[in-house]
């Protein structure tokens, strides 16, 4: 007798688990890349904290199937077959808009090494060696996402960030966790020892993770991100917009302003910044410029506060000039009160001795 689709579907899935449940990561990544929008927009922070919830008590209920405090019932059986793979999905969604905040926040290469490390996790729990630790893997992807999602949302309802924000952040995922373990003790009264292997030395060991790379500078300053950085030859206010003066040639198109920077006596060097932060936030950054010194590398020059005040779609604006400069490589970040960078841009000053009129065109912000 021929099979029916139902069951040619479970069989597919049950031959082919492994690719099916990275498949699902997958397809969660791919189906949130296209609907993240703004870091505080409430819908996506609700949809973010159910998926936290689901994956929790999913994963509970997974721990309380393995020690046979719970068999999912008859009606239901077929649908629970398919738990790993909704988890999957879930932490996909939740791991690509965490993702793609960090990619704003900071550099390309803080992006890519970040999903690599969720990729190599997710790999590592479907290889059949590592079958047994399952839960202990989806708990550790479920405690990155947990955290990360602290990380900005604390912050984000403070209106600041700094090392206060962040331990509350952590204090407040330990908190989630601490429910979760609290919940499981109560159903699994003889494993304490289970959970602790399977759920608080996963969480332990992220938060501590998550710890040593904020105090060491490497997480990204979520909920802020750089918009836009340029260097010009002037900047300054008309009406509500910011006019920016550069005069590079049009076929440069790949610097952002006057990268190249021909200074002659008496010009000032401007960097415009657009910084995006949710609304009612209120930081203040540094805007520091570095020089090459050919003979003792990098030197600080200056570092210029800039107050930013949140709420604007297209980010904050602002600029700083700097009058006192030499010839050579410059460098100008713009990092976080805590110190974390936002964002870079180089620069090359280099000697202009003509007197002629410049070909100057101006763009508004």
């Amino acid at each position: 007798m021929p099979l029916s689709i139902k069951e040619r579907a479970r069989g597919f899935y049950e031959r082919h688990e492994p690719a099916c449940t990275t498949a699902f990561f997958a397809g969660g990544f791919l189906f949130d890349a296209l609907f993240a929008g703004r870091i505080d927009r409430l819908p996506s922070i609700l949809q973010q904290g159910a998926y936290l919830s689901l994956c929790a008590w999913l994963i509970g209920l997974e721990l309380r199937e393995r020690y046979g405090d719970f068999s999912p019932p008859p009606r239901l059986e077929a649908a629970w077959r398919y738990h790993r793979g909704a988890t999957h999905f879930m932490l996909g969604t939740l791991l690509n808009i965490y993702t793609l905040f960090y990619f704003k926040s900071a550099s390309l290469t803080t992006s890519l090494a970040f999903m690599a490390i969720m990729t190599g996790l997710l790999a590592v729990n479907e290889l059949r060696p590592f079958e047994g630790s399952g839960a202990a893997m989806r708990m550790t992807l479920f405690s990155l996402c947990l955290l990360s999602y602290f990380v900005y949302l604390v912050p984000t309802l403070v209106g600041t960030i700094g090392p206060w924000e962040f331990l509350g952040s952590l204090a407040c995922a330990g908190v989630v966790a601490a429910g979760l373990a609290r919940w499981l003790l109560r159903r699994l009264p003889d494993r304490p020892h289970a959970i602790f292997r399977q759920l608080v030395l996963p969480f332990s060991g992220v938060a501590l993770l998550f710890a040593g790379l904020y105090f060491a500078k490497l997480i990204p300053p979520v909920p802020l991100s750089l918009e836009r950085i340029g260097i010009y030859h002037d900047v300054r206010w008309e009406g509500d917009k910011l006019a920016l003066t550069q005069t590079r040639s049009r076929w440069r198109f790949w610097e952002r302003g006057d990268q190249t920077f021909r200074a002659r006596p008496g010009d000032k060097i401007y960097c415009f910044a657009s910084v995006f932060s949710p609304t009612d936030f209120r930081d203040r950054l540094q805007v520091r410029w570095s020089y090459d010194d050919p003979r003792r590398g990098w030197r600080q020059s200056d570092a210029i506060p800039l107050d930013i005040r949140g709420g604007r779609g297209e980010g904050w604006r602002g600029f700083t000039a700097k009058a006192h400069y030499r010839p050579g490589r410059w460098r100008v970040s713009v990092e976080t009160s805590d110190g974390r960078e936002l964002g870079r841009i180089g620069l090359d000053v280099v000697p202009d001795d003509s007197s002629g009129p410049r070909a100057a065109r101006t763009i508004l912000r």
